[in-house]
């Protein structure tokens, strides 16, 4: 065997090497994408449940969603920040989205909240007077074209008391 020859066995075996470590961080990558998926998508359960929580723990929040008499300041404050917050995790999930973290169908399906707590006329007029301010301009628009698009859901509240009355009245269903 000639020293060419062994330099041809040696420059195989590097490009065996370097095929085989390419291979590698390439499984390597696709772990971290999947991992931050997932990641991504705990993130969205979790503030998913902190504001039923919030909903289930705030009789003036739900008051504020579910009466057509004007909240009291308080109330009225509770419901702001209940909105920014459930508005910047819903701008979170369309960055999420935008960066290819998370899917089409993922974004959809937490993205159409926006129309339940923007379904009254006062979340609606919340979003169209101070509740997009500081939020991204490109964001806004998209949920503005989507509002568009959407019925008020107040059916959906007084389904919501509708029902609440209803287990008040004849006990756990």
């Amino acid at each position: 065997m000639s020293l060419s020859d062994i330099g041809a066995v040696a420059n195989l075996l590097s490009a065996i090497a370097v095929l085989a470590t390419l291979i590698y961080l390439a499984i390597q990558v696709e772990q971290s994408n999947r991992l931050a998926r997932s990641q991504s998508r705990q993130r969205m359960i979790e503030q998913t449940q902190q504001e039923l929580y919030q909903w289930i723990d705030n009789p003036d929040l739900r008051e504020a969603f579910l009466s057509s008499k004007v909240p009291s300041a308080e109330t009225q404050s509770k419901m702001h920040f209940f909105l920014i917050s459930a508005m910047r995790q819903r701008e979170w999930e369309w960055f999420q989205y935008k960066d290819g973290i998370i899917n089409k169908q993922v974004y959809e399906a937490y993205h159409g909240v926006i129309a339940l707590h923007l379904g009254i006329p006062r979340t609606r007029k919340w979003w169209q007077t101070v509740g997009r301010m500081g939020f991204n301009p490109i964001f806004v628009s998209e949920v503005d074209a989507f509002l568009e698009r959407q019925p008020l859901t107040e059916k959906y509240y007084e389904d919501i008391r509708r029902f609440d009355s209803l287990v008040l009245e004849s006990g756990p269903v």
